[in-house]
């Protein structure tokens, strides 16, 4: 459970954003009906940019749900949602490190900073450089999967995460009310299979599952599986202007 709690913090992170103009969505993940974890993200449009801010942590930390905090930022350029800087922080046990990503001239110039323990010291620095082939951020990516599953009612997600290059299919599966504490929504339940694997944290296990609201294009609500276990993520609460998130995922349309 401790393990399916970490892969919940992080995932939580990427795949639960919404946004425009100003907007904060907040999120709290369960267990069952044990909550265990939650999220908050903010976005920004700032002139010709949109700068995306989170954070996740676990919560009724003790002996089963051992403490995660992670956060990070990215900033994408608009209209096209192209990827300009990604930032990545993560605390999950002992396990502590931070990622930044550069992409400028056709590369992606990688630092990856692990440090002792929960310390300030730093254990060790990693320089990477790789060309850009059009495969994005977690941030990014996320947006994307909104924006293109609006249009398209399947498709292809390209996203790039520690050091390597995923192809994240997705599909359409219908239209669902759903209730969370937000709120009643009309949705679009998006299927996802993630293939993602990473450092530190429990691989996915067969696919996820996002109810993305129509009108808005946040997700409301998102189900994750992993190999030894499931949680699912409900809307708790949204600040800010809603119109503007929409305005932006349909300006390519």
């Amino acid at each position: 459970m401790d393990r399916t709690v970490k892969a919940l913090a992080v995932l939580l992170t990427f795949f639960s954003l919404s946004l425009a103009g100003e907007l904060k969505a907040c999120y709290k993940a369960y267990l069952g009906f044990f909550p265990v974890a939650e999220t908050c993200i903010s976005y920004k449009r700032e002139n010709a940019n949109l700068k995306v801010e989170s954070y996740a942590r676990t919560i009724n930390v003790g002996k089963v749900v051992r403490r995660v905090y992670n956060k990070g930022w990215a900033i994408v350029e608009l209209p096209d949602f192209n990827p300009k800087l990604f930032f990545y922080h993560q605390e999950e046990g002992e396990f502590k490190r931070r990622q930044e990503y550069k992409f400028v001239n056709g590369k992606i110039k990688v630092l990856e900073v692990h440090y002792v323990n929960l310390s300030e010291e730093v254990e060790r620095k990693e320089e990477k450089e790789y060309d850009y082939k059009g495969f994005v951020d977690p941030y990014t990516a996320s947006l994307l999967l909104y924006r293109e599953s609006s249009k398209v009612g399947s498709g292809t997600i390209k996203m790039f995460y520690d050091d390597k290059e995923y192809w994240l299919p997705y599909g359409v599966k219908g239209r669902e009310k759903v209730s969370v504490p937000a709120g009643t929504f009309t949705t679009r339940k998006v299927e996802v299979h993630p293939n993602v694997e990473t450092k530190g944290l429990l691989r996915p296990k067969g696919v996820w599952y996002i109810w993305v609201d129509e009108e808005m294009n946040i997700p409301v609500k998102i189900e994750l599986k992993f190999q030894i276990g499931s949680a699912v993520a409900k809307l708790e609460k949204l600040e800010g202007n809603r119109k503007l998130f929409e305005e932006l995922l349909s300006a390519k349309r």
